[in-house]
């Protein structure tokens, strides 16, 4: 399932997003079921994956998004409010957006969702007008093939930040 989502997801990258080899492809989420099918989608489309903490704040995430020159974005709706803060100052152009339970078997996926929104109001308000749904996302690339792009061992995999705790966080260059 996580190869067919994968594959699914590097070609709504490809195709829908027009990304390219060695663009940049943060993600804002912790350890949760889509995590895996975005990494291996943004890596098998030929991307960058850019990890970025969930609990960062609004200057640090700023900070990150502009270093890496990410142009995407997969973040849960819990933290969308901060990236709302930031974006216009950064070079995203493409928000996909996830729900904690997105992946779980309805109507377990629907019950979390409804419960950390609704019941425990985990997610604050926030609007972004041109974020698509990662199970969008999902749909619109199945059914497209994934351009396979050609990947040397010395072909960037990974922008992974380091901690800041000596100052601002830097990227440590991962390679295939």
């Amino acid at each position: 399932q996580i190869d067919q989502m994968s594959a699914n997801f590097a070609a709504f990258l490809q195709h829908d997003l027009g990304l390219k080899k060695g663009d940049c492809v943060a993600i804002m989420s912790p350890n949760i079921l889509q995590y895996p099918v975005c990494l291996y989608g943004i890596l098998r489309a030929g991307l960058i994956v850019v990890n970025v903490n969930p609990l960062y704040t609004a200057r640090e995430l700023a900070h990150q998004l502009k270093d890496s020159e990410a142009k995407a974005i997969i973040i849960v709706e819990n933290f969308c409010h901060i990236l709302q803060e930031v974006l216009l100052q950064t070079q995203v152009k493409h928000v996909i957006t996830t729900q904690l339970g997105d992946l779980l078997k309805f109507p377990k996926s629907a019950i979390v969702n409804f419960v950390v929104k609704y019941v425990k109001k985990m997610v604050p308000a926030w609007n972004i007008p041109q974020a698509i749904s990662f199970k969008q996302a999902l749909a619109k690339g199945a059914g497209k093939t994934v351009q396979s792009p050609e990947i040397q061992s010395s072909d960037i995999a990974f922008l992974q930040y380091t901690g800041g705790t000596t100052g601002v966080s830097k990227g440590a260059v991962l390679t295939h």
